[in-house]
């Protein structure tokens, strides 16, 4: 299950994401993943929480975190929720790449929760409204 926060830039999105991933830690049923653009949260997350700066790995397509994240989940069989901020700046989209991440992130999150830091300014793109966390 993929869910997206969406908002513009510094409406809160990635405290919330933060947030969320740290409750989860009490009730997790396996490992949880944190991705980011950089270290600025790496200290806030609790320990039991894997952070990956993607930083350090030179992701900068959608095509690129695509196989960055499926390289985690093939590592990894215990992942139950993979938390991605940063988006726009680790992997530059247009409205279509996103599109196309999503659909192909849906199949390979099949039994994992994601969420998903999308800033814009705009109303929310039709193509996203199906994955917009409530």
């Amino acid at each position: 299950m993929i869910r997206l926060i969406y908002g513009k830039k510094g409406s809160g999105k990635s405290k919330k994401l933060l947030s969320m991933a740290n409750a989860e830690v009490e009730n997790a049923k396996g490992n949880i993943v944190y991705l980011d653009d950089n270290n600025r949260c790496m200290y806030d997350l609790k320990h039991q929480i894997r952070f990956i700066n993607t930083s350090e790995y030179s992701i900068d397509t959608t095509d690129k975190l695509y196989g960055f994240v499926c390289g985690i989940l093939s590592r990894d069989f215990d992942i139950s929720s993979i938390y991605i901020d940063g988006l726009k700046k680790m992997a530059r989209y247009d409205s279509e790449d996103l599109k196309t991440l999503l659909e192909r992130f849906d199949i390979v999150f099949e039994g994992i929760d994601a969420y998903i830091v999308v800033s814009g300014d705009d109303e929310i793109p039709g193509h996203l409204k199906e994955f917009i966390m409530n």
